[in-house]
């Protein structure tokens, strides 16, 4: 093989090689690109199921909470329950 068929030969093999270099590059960055899009997409989602998770613990509460006549008493006392079990959240949330 002569030295000019292997300089040749290196320089298809190199332009061959940049070229999957530039294709797996763009590649590369139209994945970080969805990867990013997803993960925005992801907490937002969780956001959405957080707030859905206090919506029903609010309807829960609402629905526990016994509004009779006769039972102004119990009722009283389990909003005082709730009341304090919020404090405690807020309290857990400024630390």
């Amino acid at each position: 093989m002569s030295l000019n068929n292997l300089i040749s030969n290196i320089e298809s093999k190199l332009k061959n090689l940049l070229s999957s270099y530039n294709k797996l590059k763009l590649e590369n960055s139209e994945l970080r690109t969805t990867n990013s899009n997803l993960s925005l997409e992801l907490e937002e989602n969780r956001k959405q199921v957080s707030l859905l998770n206090d919506k029903i613990k609010i309807m829960s509460i609402s629905k526990s909470v016994d509004v009779s006549k006769d039972d102004v008493k119990g009722t009283k006392l389990k909003i005082n329950e709730y009341i304090r079990e919020i404090d405690k959240c807020i309290a857990l949330l400024n630390n």
